[in-house]
């Protein structure tokens, strides 16, 4: 009989136990789950004086990406986490698993909205500041994910389009999000701008800093976590997920213009900032019903499914604008 995620996370806090007296000699005094990511199950750790966070999972083959990519960032001066433990043989549990330094603050996400205009601008800097950073780290001829021995590439950035779209096609078929104007939205973007994706030389950067792994105490910027991944490819892909976060908000516009401000990017860029954050979007909502971990479930949300419809028509009227 297949067990219920309540029980699966008790069986999953058994073995925080067991690792954690491995590792530290004591058992933490509480374990909360992380609510936020997909390819992971995240873990706050409490113990008598130390908090930390352990990420566990069945497949190690993205998480032995922050090994690598920790050291390459602490080196140029970006606060990330410490790796305090990890094991990925699956001896002692069933999971390959890191512990890494709990750094302060929360997600800028649930947060965003009461930040001020002057608190999100100052953040703003330091992530435009970080993108630069990223720029400089040397990137291969391919595009797509990199993690550490493995990685998702293709040759060019048209055909890497060309995958994210046929996945949202896929999962959106899949469950049935998919409808025909978003189908005809994906099948413009990837027409329409095929000259552009084809002139992008593969540059490093962070794809999944817009609404999480950003960390935020007292209204300043503390750090950068979930650190798996770096993508090739062109820059301005993340700057549109940030826009595709929080559209036609004022928090929102403020903290992406301040990015774009911070970038110096001209309106032929910021227009191409709003068409990576239709396709983000778009994608974002075929993943409605698809479960990537125990924070997602197989079952479609007919409200999220709503919302998110509303606003890939609302970025959709500002592309056909901006044309």
């Amino acid at each position: 009989m297949e067990k219920t995620i309540e029980q699966k996370s008790e069986s999953i806090s058994d073995n925080i136990n067991v690792i954690a007296v491995l590792h530290f000699k004591e058992m933490p005094v509480s374990i909360e789950r992380v609510t936020i990511g997909l390819c992971n199950e995240v873990f706050d750790v409490k113990f008598k004086d130390r908090e930390v966070i352990v990420r566990l999972s069945q497949k190690d083959v993205f998480m032995k990406g922050s090994q690598k990519h920790i050291p390459i960032l602490k080196e140029r001066g970006i606060n990330v986490p410490d790796i305090l433990a990890e094991d990925y043989t699956k001896i002692n549990i069933p999971y390959s698993y890191q512990f890494l330094s709990k750094l302060k603050g929360k997600d800028i996400g649930p947060i965003i909205e009461y930040l001020s205009d002057k608190e999100l601008e100052e953040i703003a800097k330091e992530i435009g500041g970080i993108i630069k950073i990223a720029k400089t780290i040397p990137a291969s001829e391919q595009c797509g994910y990199f993690y550490d021995e493995y990685s998702e590439t293709t040759e060019t950035w048209v055909d890497w389009i060309k995958k994210i779209i046929d996945i949202a096609m896929e999962r959106g078929n899949k469950t049935g999000v998919m409808d025909d104007d978003m189908h005809s939205m994906l099948l413009e973007i990837s027409h329409d701008n095929e000259n552009y994706f084809n002139q992008i030389k593969p540059t490093t950067y962070l794809d999944d800093i817009c609404s999480k792994n950003v960390m935020i105490d007292g209204g300043k910027f503390s750090g950068l976590v979930d650190l798996d991944c770096f993508a090739q490819g062109d820059y301005l892909e993340s700057i549109g997920r940030m826009k595709a976060s929080w559209p036609r908000t004022h928090y929102g516009e403020v903290y992406t213009n301040a990015v774009m401000n911070e970038l110096k990017l001209n309106n032929e860029q910021r227009k191409v900032v709003t068409m990576y954050a239709l396709l983000n979007r778009i994608s974002w909502a075929c993943e409605n019903g698809i479960q990537f971990n125990q924070n997602t479930t197989g079952i479609v949300d007919q409200e999220r499914e709503k919302k998110d419809k509303e606003i890939i028509d609302m970025l959709y009227n500002e592309f056909k604008y901006n044309q």
